[in-house]
């Protein structure tokens, strides 16, 4: 091979190396929403002859930890004569798995199943007469209703506390989303108590429970949607920096509109409202089923450990980034309805400002 074939080939090797590169980075989750976001801010600050403001730190808040999650739950010993005795109920083999070394480190979803198929037996024995030690139906009914009281906190463990939630909720840049639909799906059945008054879980809500985990397990639409809701807000307060620094006078002066300001009308119909207000849109509807699932959640386990009310908080409450993102979002639409109307530019757009803020974000 000569050396211009070689310099070919090794150009053509690095163009595509280069190529590669950057359709894996535009494919990583977030920057999407983050090009949209930089194209319109740019289109913006150029047209009103600024700088694109500087980026604010996101304001999101990591998933607590384990350890400020996790509920204790209360374990039950029995003597030997007693566990010889309870053959009878066909719980020795229960007692037996759980006592094991694998028992022991058994996730806390599997942990609920096997607490579930302890409660199930105990009450048909001890519904069957089949013991006739009083002194072991008494402890065993006993153990049955501290085992029935700790279901929820329990249930709160597989779940909140779980490997698979904080995967769900990872914020990380370079974190997939997956089949967000399906996740939140999941999510939202998860978060229906299996509890009403004494009566257990079915197996098949117990089948449900791992295969619902499994599914947000391969899914970190949870955080990336919290993520790109923080992406909004800090986004429009640029954005609204840039609209309320526009000088009316020299964009339109005496109101008439000049080739720059019907350049921004475009900014407005093109890439505001067929790109990043439907963008927030969609964002909307997923916040919506995200934030009625976490409700339920919490409602699973009184008190809700503080570290999980300050993360829900930080998201959702009224002074949290849900309340900011949806004032922001007001003031940005006001902001192009004043900054329209002096330029005489209002008449055919009104409605579509009116239904950009139409974007209920306290829904």
């Amino acid at each position: 091979m000569d050396l211009a074939a070689r310099i070919k080939t090794g150009f053509l090797i690095i163009a595509a190396v280069f190529l590669v590169a950057f359709t894996l980075w535009w494919l990583m989750p977030g920057n999407g929403s983050e090009a949209r976001w930089e194209d319109y801010l740019s289109r913006l600050a150029r047209l009103s002859q600024q700088a694109v403001p500087e980026r604010a730190p996101l304001p999101i808040v990591p998933y607590p930890g384990n350890r400020e999650l996790h509920q204790p739950i209360p374990e039950h010993r029995v003597d030997m004569l007693d566990y010889l005795e309870l053959r009878h109920c066909n719980l020795m083999s229960l007692i037996s798995e759980r006592n094991s070394v694998l028992g022991k480190l058994q996730a806390d979803s599997l942990r609920f199943k096997h607490e579930v198929t302890f409660i199930r037996r105990a009450r048909q024995c001890l519904a069957s007469d089949k013991l006739d030690n009083q002194a072991l139906i008494t402890l065993l009914e006993q153990v049955v209703t501290e085992k029935q009281a700790a279901l929820p906190a329990l249930y709160w463990n597989a779940l909140v506390a779980s490997a698979e939630f904080r995967q769900f909720f990872s914020q990380s840049p370079s974190a997939m989303a997956g089949d967000s639909q399906a996740a939140l799906l999941s999510l939202e059945q998860l978060a229906q108590s299996p509890f009403q008054g004494e009566t257990l879980p079915s197996p098949e809500q117990l089948f449900g429970l791992e295969a619902r985990l499994q599914q947000i397990a391969h899914s970190q639409a949870g955080g990336q949607l919290l993520r790109r809701l923080a992406l909004a807000l800090r986004e429009l307060e640029r954005g609204n920096t840039l609209l309320e620094n526009i000088d009316p006078v020299a964009l339109c002066p005496k109101g008439r509109p000049t080739p720059r300001a019907r350049k921004l009308r475009n900014v407005l119909d093109n890439i505001w409202g067929s790109q990043v207000q439907q963008a927030l849109a969609d964002a909307q509807r997923q916040r919506k089923q995200l934030a009625n699932a976490l409700a339920k959640i919490e409602a699973l386990l009184a008190p809700t450990p503080p570290a999980f009310a300050q993360w829900q908080d930080h998201y959702f409450s009224n002074t949290g980034l849900q309340s900011q993102l949806n004032r922001a979002l007001k003031h940005h639409v006001s902001l192009w309805q004043e900054r329209l109307r002096q330029c005489n530019l209002m008449p055919d757009g009104g409605q579509k400002l009116n239904d950009s803020a139409n974007i209920d974000l306290e829904g």
